[in-house]
C-alpha cells in the first residue's frame, strides 16, 4: 500500500484478487458501492492456452489492466488437470532469501506430497546460486507444470533479476513459467523469443472491447446510450480499472449519462476522477479507514481501529473485499486485507493532500502496534518514517539475531543502511558490528563493536541491558572467528546469561539472542580446551534452540558439540555429526556452512576409523560449503584432515602443502588450539618421509620448549631417531609418552608413540617388549575403532610380526591389516564389494551403537530419537539379520561387514 514494507504470513504472499458475484443486497458498511462481477472474457483465456505451448508466457501491461485477474482466472480453470505455483513479489523486493524461499514453497505446495523438490528453509547464510541450481534439477522430474510469478516489476535488486534470469535459462522444458508486470521483465528472454519460446500479451489485448464494457456496465446496472458508451470506451480507451471505477461511481449517479461528459483526460487523470467519485460516495468512517490505513503495506481490524480511532474496521473491510477487486483480502480468515497497488497510491495521495501533519503520528501508531505483536521488520520501516531515531535503534537492537535466523539479512541491511544514514546512535554501531560480521568483514566489525562499546554510556538506561547483550554476543561470535578465545573469556557475561528462572520478557526479547550467545561461549570453550564447559553451555543452548523452534541453531550447537566428542568418542561424534547433516537435506540446508562444519567432523570421525576414500568424499564435499577464511578453525581441521589422507596415500608433497594451508589458518588465529601442534607435527611426519630436511630443522627450530616437552613434538624426535637408525634415542623421546609421565592432548598422540615404540625395539631385539607395545596400542584403538595410527605410521610390518596366537584382538588386527593392503571400507564399515545385507540409514546408525555398552535410552539421547524409536529399529536389524539377541546381530553384522570385525564394547 503506502510503505514499502513486507508481509509476514504466508497468505499475505497471495496477492490474487478474488471478487464474489453477490445477489442480496450489501451492508451498509460499504456506502453505496457496487458489487462488479468478473466479465469473462474467453478470447483472453484460449490466447493464454495457446501461449501454454511456448515455455514462457509474459502479460505486461500497466496497473489497473486485469493481469493478474485474467491469469488468475486462466490457472484456476485449468487447475484440476495442471498443477500450478502462484508466487507474488513483494513491493519493492530487495530480499533474495524471502523471494527464493516463497518461490520454492509454491512450487512444493502445489506439487503431490510425494514430488522431489526439496525444502528451503530460511538460514542466516543463503547461496542462490546453489539453491536455483537444485530447483532446476528437482523440476526436471516433476512432470507439467506451471509457475506464476506476479508483479515482477516490484524486483528493485540487481542481484534477484539476476538469479530470476538465472533461473529462467536454467529451467526444462517441462515447466512453463508466466510472468506478469507493469513493464518489460529483464530477464534475458529475448533469445526465447527469436526461438519461438516465448508468447507475449500486451495491453491492447488486455483493452476492453466496447461489448465488453457494456457487459461490465450491465452487472453493475448501469444502461448508457451508445454514443455514452462509445464515449466512456474511448476515454478510458479499454482500460479495466477505469472502466470499473466508472461502473462504480455510475452506479449511484442520478445522470451517468452526464458523468460520462465530466471527465476526458490521460489515465491517471481519469483514476484520480473516477477515485474522487468512489470515495465521496462513502460514508465518512470508511472514507478515514481507507486513507488513513494507505500508509501500511496490509492491514486488519485492529490495526485500523488504531489509526482511525473507531470501530468495525474487520466488518468493512470484508464488505470492500466483496464489493470488487480494490480491497484484496490476504486470508481464508479475512483477517488481513492490502489494497490494490493503484487504489492504494491515490489514497496515500489523498492522504498528503487533507492531512499531512498527521502522517507521522500514524506512522509512529503502527511501528508500535506491529512491534508489540511480533512484525519487527514493518514496525522499523515505520518508526523509519516516523522519524523516531530511538525507537528504530532499540528495534533493531533488539531483534536483529531473531532477523538473521529468520533468513532476512537483504531486507534489515536495507533498514540499517536506512537508519545510519540519519542516525549515530551508539546502538547502530552494534548492529553494524553484527552486520559486518556476517558479512565476512571481519576489522570492520571489530572498528563498529569498538566504537559501540566507547559509546556505551550515550544508551538510555531503559536500552542498556539489550544493548549489553548484542555487544557480548557479536564479541563472543567475533572472538569465535578470530580465535581471541582468552580474551573474550575474562569478560564478564551479561546477567540475563545465566538467569534463572528468566523473566517473562527475557524468555520473549532474548531467547534466540540467549541460546546464541551459549552457543558461541561454547565454541570458544571447546576450541580453547575447556570442553567440559563448552559441552555444557553448548547442550543449554541447544535446549533453548529446540523449546523455541530454531532448528538451524539446534543443529549449530550440536555441529560443535560432534567436535568436541572427536576427543572422546569418534563413534559419538559420527552419530552426531550425520544427524546433523540429515537435518541439513531435510531443510535444503546441504549447501549451508553449517552443513560444511558437519562433513569436516564426519570427515574427521571416518579417517580415524579407517574409511579413508569415505572421508576424502566428505572433505570435499566441505570444501565447497565453507570459507575457511570466514571459519578459521573449522578451515584448520578441514585442512589437516586433507593432510592426513594425503598422507595416508602417501601423496607426501600435497599432504605438506594441506598442513602448511592449515597451520597458515592457525596462525591468523589469536589463541593456538590444542590441534594446532598435532597438525605441525603431522607436517613434520610428511616433511621427514618427503625427506624436506630444511622444512624439518627449520619447523623444529620453531618451538618452544612446552612444546619440545609434549607428547606429539617426542614423536617426531622418534621419527627422526628411527630414520637415522637410532632406537635408543627414539626410545628416550617416547619413554615418558609411553609410560603416561607426561599426559597427551589425544589418545591417538599415545596409540602412535606405543606403535612407533614397538618398532625401536624390534630393532635392537627387544621382541617382547615390542610385542607389549604392540598389544597395548591394539587395546587402546580397538574400542573406538582407531585405525588411522596403524595407516599413518605403515604398520604392516610390525603387525604381520605380531604374534595371532598371543593377542586379544585377532580380527581387528586382521582388518587393519586388509586395509593396509589397499582394500578400503567405505563410510559404513563394510569391504567395498563385499554383499551386505540392506539397512536403512538410521538403521545403520543404531547398529554402530550395539557393539557399546550404551542402553537404549542412552542411544536414543545420542541420536536425538525417541527410546520407542530405537527399539523399533533394533527390532527391524534384527529380523533383517536373522538374530534374536543384541550380541547375535553385532556377530552377525560383522560377518556381512556392516560393523568391523572385533568392535569392542565400550
Amino acid at each position: 500500500m503506502g510503505a514499502n514494507l513486507p508481509s509476514l504470513p504466508d497468505a499475505a504472499y497471495e496477492y490474487s484478487v478474488v471478487i464474489t458475484v453477490v445477489s442480496d443486497e450489501l451492508p451498509s458498511a460499504r456506502g453505496d458501492v457496487s458489487v462488479i462481477p468478473i466479465v469473462e472474457r474467453p478470447p483472453l483465456l484460449d490466447l493464454l492456452d495457446t501461449a501454454s505451448k511456448s515455455q514462457f508466457t509474459v502479460v505486461t501491461a500497466p496497473a489497473g489492466s486485469g493481469k493478474t485477474v485474467l491469469v488468475r482466472s486462466w490457472v484456476e480453470s485449468r487447475g484440476a488437470t495442471q498443477p500450478y505455483a502462484w508466487a507474488s513479489i513483494e513491493r519493492g523486493e530487495l530480499d533474495p532469501q524471502r523471494f527464493w524461499t516463497t518461490l520454492v514453497t509454491k512450487v512444493r505446495q502445489s506439487l503431490p506430497i510425494d514430488a522431489t523438490v526439496g525444502e528451503l528453509a530460511p538460514s542466516p547464510a543463503f547461496n542462490a546460486e546453489l539453491v536455483i541450481a537444485r530447483l532446476t534439477a528437482d523440476l526436471e522430474v516433476v512432470g507439467s507444470l506451471t509457475i506464476v510469478i506476479d508483479d515482477v516489476h516490484e524486483v528493485k535488486s540487481t542481484g534477484v533479476l539476476a538469479q530470476l534470469t538465472s533461473f529462467l535459462a536454467q529451467l526444462s522444458s517441462n515447466v512453463h513459467t508466466v510472468l506478469i508486470s507493469r513493464h518489460d521483465p529483464q530477464l534475458g528472454l529475448h533469445r526465447r523469443r527469436l526461438e519461438g519460446q516465448l508468447s507475449e500479451i500486451r495491453l491492447d489485448q488486455l483493452r476492453f472491447t466496447v461489448d465488453e464494457s457494456k457487459e461490465l456496465l450491465a452487472a453493475a446496472g448501469v444502461t448508457l446510450s451508445d454514443n455514452g458508451l462509445q464515449l466512456l470506451h474511448s476515454r478510458t480507451e479499454g482500460w479495466v480499472a477505469g472502466l470499473r471505477l466508472a461502473a462504480v461511481s455510475m452506479a449511484t449517479h442520478p445522470d451517468p449519462e452526464r458523468f460520462v461528459l465530466e471527465f476526458s483526460g490521460s489515465e491517471r487523470t481519469v483514476a484520480e476522477y473516477l477515485m474522487a467519485e468512489v470515495l465521496d460516495s462513502l460514508q465518512s468512517d470508511v472514507r478515514r479507514l481507507l486513507v488513513n490505513t494507505s500508509i501500511l503495506d496490509r492491514v486488519n481490524g485492529a490495526l485500523g481501529d488504531l489509526l482511525t480511532g473507531d470501530t468495525g474496521t474487520e466488518g468493512h473491510l470484508s464488505a470492500l473485499a466483496e464489493a470488487g477487486g480494490f480491497v484484496i483480502p490476504l486470508d481464508t480468515r479475512g483477517e488481513w486485507f492490502r489494497f490494490h497497488h493503484l487504489f492504494a497510491d491515490l489514497l496515500a495521495a489523498e492522504l498528503r493532500h487533507s492531512q499531512a501533519p498527521e502522517i507521522p503520528h500514524l506512522h509512529l501508531a503502527a511501528a508500535h502496534w506491529l512491534s508489540e505483536h511480533g512484525y519487527v521488520i514493518e514496525a522499523i520501516a515505520h518508526a523509519l518514517a516516523a522519524d523516531d531515531d530511538d525507537l528504530v535503534a532499540s528495534l533493531l537492537v533488539e531483534h536483529y539475531f531473531s532477523l538473521m535466523l529468520d533468513g532476512r539479512q537483504a531486507t534489515v541491511r536495507s533498514l540499517v543502511d536506512a537508519a545510519v544514514r540519519r542516525s549515530d546512535a551508539p546502538e547502530l554501531a552494534a548492529v553494524l558490528a553484527a552486520d559486518e560480521l556476517i558479512e565476512g568483514s571481519l576489522e570492520q566489525a571489530a572498528a563498529q563493536l569498538a566504537l559501540a562499546e566507547h559509546r556505551a554510556s550515550e544508551v538510555h538506561e531503559d536500552r542498556r541491558r539489550r544493548f549489553e547483550v548484542m555487544l557480548y554476543a557479536t564479541r563472543l561470535s567475533l572472538a569465535r572467528r578470530i580465535g581471541d578465545f582468552q580474551s573474550v573469556l575474562a569478560a564478564p557475561p551479561p546477567a540475563v546469561l545465566f538467569a534463572e528462572p528468566l523473566s517473562n520478557e527475557d524468555i520473549v526479547m532474548q531467547s534466540d539472542a540467549r541460546a546464541l550467545m551459549l552457543m558461541n561461549l561454547g565454541i570458544v570453550e571447546v576450541w580453547s580446551g575447556r570442553r567440559e564447559d563448552g559441552d555444557q553451555h553448548l547442550t543449554a543452548a541447544e535446549d533453548i534452540a529446540k523449546k523455541i523452534g530454531r532448528p538451524y541453531l539446534e543443529i549449530s550447537c550440536q555441529v560443535h558439540r560432534a567436535q568436541s566428542l572427536t576427543w572422546s568418542s569418534f563413534a559419538a561424534a559420527r552419530s552426531v555429526a550425520e544427524a546433523v547433516i540429515a537435518t541439513t537435506e531435510r531443510h535444503g540446508w546441504q549447501d549451508d556452512p553449517v552443513a560444511g562444519e558437519a562433513l569436516v567432523v564426519l570427515g574427521s570421525c571416518l579417517v580415524a576409523t579407517g574409511r579413508v576414500g569415505a572421508a576424502e568424499q566428505a572433505f570435499r564435499r566441505a570444501d565447497q560449503t565453507l570459507r575457511s577464511d570466514l571459519e578459521p578453525t573449522v578451515g584448520f581441521v578441514l585442512h589437516t584432515g586433507h593432510g592426513i589422507v594425503n598422507l595416508v596415500k602417501a601423496d607426501y608433497a600435497q599432504a605438506i602443502t594441506s598442513f602448511l594451508e592449515a597451520e597458515r589458518l592457525g596462525t591468523s588465529l589469536a589463541s593456538r588450539s590444542p590441534l594446532a601442534l598435532m597438525s605441525r607435527c603431522a607436517m613434520l611426519y610428511s616433511a621427514v618421509l618427503a625427506n624436506e630436511t630444511n622444512l624439518v630443522q627449520k619447523t623444529f627450530d620453531e618451538f618452544t620448549e612446552a612444546e619440545r616437552s609434549s607428547g606429539e613434538v617426542r614423536e617426531i624426535i622418534a621419527v627422526r631417531s628411527l630414520a637415522e637408525g637410532d632406537a635408543h634415542g627414539a626410545l628416550a623421546a617416547l619413554e615418558a609418552t609411553v609410560t603416561e609421565t607426561i599426559g597427551v592432548h589425544h589418545g591417538l598422540v599415545l596409540i602412535r608413540s606405543l606403535l612407533l615404540d614397538a618398532r625401536a625395539r624390534y630393532m635392537i631385539d627387544e621382541e617382547f617388549e615390542a610385542q607389549n607395545s604392540i598389544e597395548r596400542a591394539l587395546d587402546l584403538a580397538e574400542a573406538d575403532e582407531l585405525i588411522i595410527p596403524f595407516l599413518f605410521l605403515q604398520t604392516t610390518d610390525l603387525l604381520e610380526r605380531h604374534p595371532r596366537h598371543q593377542t586379544a584382538h585377532g580380527g581387528f588386527l586382521t582388518l587393519i591389516l586388509d586395509l593396509l593392503s589397499g582394500r578400503e571400507l567405505d563410510g559404513d564399515g563394510r569391504h567395498r564389494g563385499s554383499v551386505a545385507v540392506s539397512l536403512s540409514e538410521t538403521e545403520l546408525r543404531v547398529l554402530r551403537f550395539l557393539p557399546t555398552n550404551l542402553s537404549s535410552a542412552e542411544i536414543a539421547s545420542e541420536m536425538y530419537v525417541s527410546v520407542n524409536t530405537v527399539k523399533t529399529h533394533m527390532r527391524n536389524i534384527y529380523a533383517k539379520l536373522g538374530a534374536h539377541s543384541r550380541g547375535q546381530a553385532v556377530e552377525y553384522a560383522r560377518a556381512s561387514g556392516l560393523l568391523s570385525h572385533s568392535l569392542r564394547s565400550r
